[in-house]
């Protein structure tokens, strides 16, 4: 069993002892989703396929909390806010933008690289350390400065 899975069991156990619904509730959200992943490629994950199934499950909670916000419903935003804190803790420290524009001078990208070319390659570098907005940015703002 991956580090990630091993993590995820201990804390549900721990969750169901303290009654933490709301963290029972993301942790078998997460476990679901490297479940479901693992079935359809008949295989278990990697540890880089697990970290991409939890930040897609973070980016939907992301996409769910500005809904909320857009709609005023502040029920919900309190709600996805404790999620995303959630997990977070499961993902890698999250690279800033700085530290993104940092990276991408130690590659060697120029400014007449193109666009795709040097997020594929500062994506690829990054590997889940780093969202995939913040990496956009940092590179245009790294190829316009």
């Amino acid at each position: 069993m991956s580090e990630l899975k091993t993590t995820l069991l201990a804390d549900m156990k721990t969750a169901m002892k303290e009654k933490d619904t709301v963290k029972k509730g993301v942790i078998n959200l997460l476990r679901a989703g490297i479940q479901n992943q693992e079935l359809e490629l008949k295989r278990e994950l990697n540890e880089e396929e697990e970290l991409k199934v939890v930040q897609r499950e973070l980016k939907q909670t992301k996409q769910s909390l500005e809904e909320g916000e857009k709609a005023g419903r502040e029920d919900i935003v309190s709600a996805e806010k404790e999620k995303i804190t959630i997990i977070e803790n499961y993902l890698p420290k999250q690279l800033s933008h700085d530290e993104v524009l940092q990276l991408i001078e130690t590659l060697g990208i120029t400014k007449d690289t193109p666009m795709g070319q040097a997020v594929g390659q500062v994506m690829k570098e990054t590997a889940g350390r780093a969202e995939g907005k913040v990496v956009s940015q940092a590179v245009k703002d790294y190829l316009n400065s």
